[in-house]
């Protein structure tokens, strides 16, 4: 009697283990701090090679296990990390870099009809430079 009961727990258990590697899908939305969806975000199963893309509405689907690590990734926002649990469900709301530029060097390129007036504004800046030394 004792090892039926012992058996029967270890078959229990097993079946617990196996339930718990089994993949699933999960899905949800990934948003930024006003609600709205981010079409385009990466999301990736830590240290593996398997990974997804939000759709248009921000909405993603990927196959995961419970107690692997989402990584949720997109240009201009914090990467954020979710484990898996129980849900099926996983929504994100991602949180914007605080880093912005502290200056921006626009670069113009232009082009002239001729080589005389390319020359004559360089003839013009070299004396303009000349004066100011004077």
């Amino acid at each position: 009697m004792k090892s039926l009961k012992l058996i029967s727990s270890a078959i229990a258990m097993l079946i617990c283990f196996v339930t718990m590697a089994q993949e699933r899908t999960i899905t949800g939305i990934v948003s930024d701090k006003y609600k709205q969806p981010l079409p385009g975000v990466s999301i990736y199963i830590q240290n593996t090679k398997v990974s997804a893309t939000t759709d248009f509405d921000g909405k993603y689907s990927i196959q995961a296990k419970t107690g692997d690590m989402l990584v949720f990734s997109f240009i201009g926002y914090e990467t954020q990390k979710q484990k898996v649990q129980n849900s099926n469900t996983i929504n994100i709301r991602l949180k914007e870099y605080n880093n912005t530029l502290s200056e921006v060097v626009v670069v113009g390129y232009g082009s002239s009809e001729s080589d005389s007036d390319y020359s004559a504004r360089s003839y013009e800046r070299a004396e303009r430079r000349r004066e100011k030394r004077s």
